[in-house]
């Protein structure tokens, strides 16, 4: 009988990496790696292709978004984060403008030359947020609009608007978050950012949000409440964000504006927010902006009864604010 082998290691690697391989990984220490003349070989032949400095695909054709993003991150090496155009992609931003460069971050104590699609960029501040995508680390959705703003050439201040306003009606992110990434940002670039952030927030001053916030701020009786705050539950996953939050009761307040998408979709997404909260002991108190215009008094004696009830009875949870 023939001789079962296992797996090579060399093919689980690839399959993990999207058919794409850094020279020292094909090279190293594995049961299956290549000699230097197998390599060789493969590329010669166009078997393999080289795509970026010591990092191949293991096919001659065309790479795919996914595998010009990894790619991207093995030459960059350790540590590397996908930034701009690319990383709302994979937040699935649909503003997200066309990009023919990868942008990557890595630590400013490192050298490494741009090549190719792949655009480096040397950072002291990578992204305590990035979450991982696809087996690739991202930044979080504030960083990857503001150093989508600062580093596509060509882009307006209406794209940049857009981009920001659909980051936040799609509750990816905070104004709060926006404007800290403006604050703690480079300088240079960030002129269309806050002329962005400026005008989305002027508009925002006469939202049914802002109406909310100032409405439960003339009432004393109510605490400090968190404005969209991301929210982690005793698991630490990661919650839905609530238009606002009140910490030691557990209340979450959701906003109905008047332009949010209608759909069935959109009901059943809303839905599904609704319950995940449920699931965790909080309280959803959803309003909609015509509630908020015509009796605010109404919105806040809920609000307020809501607040006062739950405080009473010492409700106990587990959700808690995203360090």
């Amino acid at each position: 009988m023939p001789r079962r082998w296992p797996r090579p290691d060399l093919d689980g690697l690839l399959e993990k990496q999207y058919g794409l391989v850094r020279r020292d990984q094909v090279l190293g220490g594995m049961p299956d790696s290549l000699t230097k003349g197998a390599l060789r070989w493969r590329l010669e032949r166009g078997v393999w292709q080289t795509v970026l400095p010591a990092v191949y695909a293991t096919h001659g054709g065309p790479l795919s978004r996914e595998q010009r993003a990894f790619a991207s991150l093995l030459y960059a090496g350790e540590s590397a984060q996908l930034t701009g155009p690319t990383a709302l992609q994979l937040h699935v931003v649909h503003s997200a403008p066309a990009d023919d460069l990868v942008h990557v971050l890595i630590p400013d104590r490192r050298r490494l030359s741009p090549a190719r699609f792949a655009a480096v960029s040397r950072t002291h501040r990578l992204d305590p947020r990035a979450t991982t995508i696809g087996r690739m680390a991202v930044v979080s959705p504030a960083r990857a609009v503001a150093d989508t703003v600062r580093m596509v050439p060509g882009l307006d201040q209406n794209a940049a608007r857009t981009l920001v306003v659909e980051s936040l009606q799609r509750r990816l992110t905070t104004l709060d978050a926006l404007q800290d990434e403006l604050r703690d940002g480079p300088k240079r670039g960030s002129l269309l950012l806050r002329a962005a952030l400026t005008e989305v927030e002027q508009g925002l001053r006469g939202s049914p949000l802002t109406r909310l916030r100032e409405l439960c701020a003339s009432n004393p009786a109510l605490p400090e409440i968190r404005w969209q705050p991301a929210l982690l539950g005793p698991d630490g996953e990661a919650l839905p964000t609530p238009d606002g939050w009140i910490a030691d009761t557990a209340i979450a307040l959701e906003v109905i504006a008047p332009d949010q998408d209608p759909s069935p979709e959109a009901w059943t997404r809303r839905l599904r927010r609704q319950q995940a909260f449920t699931e965790y002991g909080v309280l959803v108190l959803t309003f909609t902006a015509n509630e908020l215009r015509i009796d605010p008094a109404a919105v806040l004696a809920t609000i307020v009864r809501a607040y006062l009830d739950r405080a009473r009875a010492g409700v106990r949870h587990a959700v808690r604010v995203a360090p």
